[in-house]
């Protein structure tokens, strides 16, 4: 019995033992000495607040005993130009989003979009240095602002555009009743006003209010042309920082939809709810217009939603329905349309012949480059 139990035990041991020889090569435990970053993780997006400066960015590694550590970034794997932190001991570096955006824009100035940055972990143990990278995509984010010149707080929408850019957008119509630097308007604006949804001071307050072409641009039709084949922003009645979508912005947000312009409807005020998801958080309702400065109510106010760009009718530009500018028209400007039987974007053109048919929309101010 005992020579049984002996040779089981030989046999269980055997068994155990088999699966070890069996390979190719043992495997050791060892001390890892090699620098390790562990956040942020390869390939994540970092967010950065521009309007609030004050929050903080963390990049963390594993600090080994002995160690001390140098942090680089760089907008390649090769960090030939690039910023460069010394942490001693430290296991994390942490930069306000201040000092974040003023780093990136060290190694990357054109810095205002998306853009791929590398950053590297350099450990230096008595003799022995290592390194090891990682690459991350940053983004200065905007969810909300507030205007300076009367307080009125705003969300805002971020796209990152077919062509890569990124297209920060107000998330609601302006209120803005003097001009930034405090002048009154060229030409008062307008709430709405009228009967149906007019009456319901929450949609008063979310379509906020409406302008002619010429307080949104605060420029002459000849300047607005010139600033537009310029390429240049026009603040207009936007706040310090923003300016009014051009026609090319405009037909820039439509491509990134698809044309499909019922991402961005409230289906709070517009009859047809069924083309209307503001799955992109928009929140743009059914607005009318003014045909006039004169007019005391609103047209097509449970139809049509339109926005002033800053852009006028200029020969050879192209516009929704075969509409097709043969010469300039210093009677019009362009702008975009959304209507409630159809989920498309329109871009149009309409007068603004002061005291005749000067028509008065809302307005969605564009970030600049930040």
């Amino acid at each position: 019995m005992k020579r049984l139990i002996i040779h089981t035990l030989r046999a269980a041991l055997l068994g155990a033992l088999l699966p070890l020889c069996s390979c190719e090569q043992e495997v050791r435990p060892v001390e890892a000495t090699w620098a390790r970053p562990i956040f942020p993780e390869e390939g994540s997006t970092l967010k950065i607040d521009f309007f609030k400066p004050d929050d903080t960015q963390v990049f963390t590694w594993e600090a080994r005993p002995g160690a001390t550590y140098r942090i680089a970034f760089d907008v390649d794997m090769h960090f030939e130009n690039a910023c460069v932190y010394d942490m001693g001991p430290k296991d994390s570096l942490v930069l306000t989003n201040s000092e974040m955006l003023d780093m990136l824009r060290t190694v990357w100035p054109d810095f205002s979009g998306v853009k791929r940055f590398f950053w590297r972990v350099e450990q230096t143990r008595g003799q022995e240095v290592r390194t090891s990278w990682r690459y991350f995509n940053a983004i200065p984010q905007v969810e909300s602002f507030t205007d300076e010149r009367d307080g009125e707080a705003y969300g805002a929408c971020q796209f990152i555009l077919n062509d890569g850019s990124l297209m920060t957008i107000m998330a609601d119509n302006l209120r803005a009743t003097v001009y930034a630097d405090g002048e009154p308007l060229v030409v008062e604006s307008k709430t709405a006003a009228g009967d149906g949804y007019c009456s319901d001071p929450l949609y008063v307050q979310q379509v906020g209010r409406y302008y002619t072409w010429a307080a949104a641009t605060r420029l002459t039709w000849d300047e607005a042309k010139a600033a537009y084949l310029a390429g240049e922003p026009v603040q207009g009645v936007c706040p310090d920082g923003w300016h009014l979508p051009s026609m090319d912005e405009f037909a820039a947000l439509r491509e990134y939809f698809g044309n499909d312009a019922s991402a961005v409807k409230d289906p709070s005020y517009w009859p047809t709810s069924s083309l209307a998801s503001n799955s992109a958080k928009m929140n743009i309702a059914v607005t009318g217009f003014y045909w006039h400065e004169g007019m005391t109510f609103l047209t097509d106010p449970t139809f049509t939603a339109r926005f002033w760009s800053s852009t006028p009718r200029l020969q050879g530009m192209q516009f929704a329905y075969g509409d097709s500018a043969s010469a300039d028209d210093p009677d019009r400007a362009v702008l975009l349309s959304l209507y409630d039987d159809a989920s498309t974007f329109n871009i149009q053109t309409y007068r603004v012949v002061p005291a005749s048919e000067n028509h008065m929309y809302p307005i969605r101010c564009v970030m600049d480059p930040m």
